[in-house]
């Protein structure tokens, strides 16, 4: 009798791997999904996603880290940060915010 877990953690980066691992060894993208989906559980990635990697790795793609690229910039909005925004306002009401 095969025992069997559903992994609740996992990576972007670990997923892609076992994808491409799949993919090398010519297995199909919808029989790839369904192998994601039996060991990660449903949430793991959409199969129309598994796809796009699959077509990715076909087009010649060997990482599977994200690349980075050019874009705004993350910009991180919490408390403190907005009290000292505030702050500094009310200390010379002419600053402008953008």
């Amino acid at each position: 009798m095969e025992r069997r877990c559903v992994l609740n953690s996992w990576s972007k980066e670990e997923v892609r791997a076992v994808i491409r691992y799949e993919w090398a060894r010519g297995v199909s993208g919808t029989e790839i999904h369904n192998r994601l989906v039996e060991v990660y559980g449903p949430g793991v990635m959409s199969k129309q996603m598994v796809w796009r990697w699959c077509r990715t790795f076909s087009d010649g793609r060997q990482q599977v880290e994200d690349i980075s690229r050019a874009g705004r910039t993350r910009t991180a909005t919490t408390d403190a940060n907005v009290g000292k925004v505030d702050d500094m306002i009310r200390a010379n009401r002419r600053i402008t915010i953008e």
